[in-house]
């Protein structure tokens, strides 16, 4: 199979843009964005500590976003549901 790799140019049409998406009401989609990270990093193996990391730091702009906008007890109550529900799935397989 053929590899084609070509430069960026000034004059390329494809650029990255953020867009905004019509969401159905009531649907809380910065919270789904949170339950994903959670959920992701807890599959990883993550211990809370560390993805609670994720969240202080501004250096990771969408767990901060979350830790911002929802502050630190959604985020640690969040935890709580997630990786309480992991340790509980663990223990049913392992």
């Amino acid at each position: 199979m053929a590899e084609f790799h070509k430069a960026a140019e000034a004059g390329d049409p494809f650029e990255a843009r953020a867009v905004l998406v019509d969401c159905p009401p009531g649907y809380d989609g910065m919270g789904e964005m949170a339950r994903a990270f959670v959920e992701e990093y807890a599959k990883l193996g993550w211990r809370r500590e560390r993805i609670m990391r994720l969240f202080l730091d501004p250096r990771y702009a969408g767990t901060h976003a979350v830790y911002h906008e929802r502050g630190e007890a959604f985020v640690e109550e969040l935890l709580d549901e997630v990786l309480g529900a992991a340790v509980a799935e663990g223990a049913r397989h392992g």
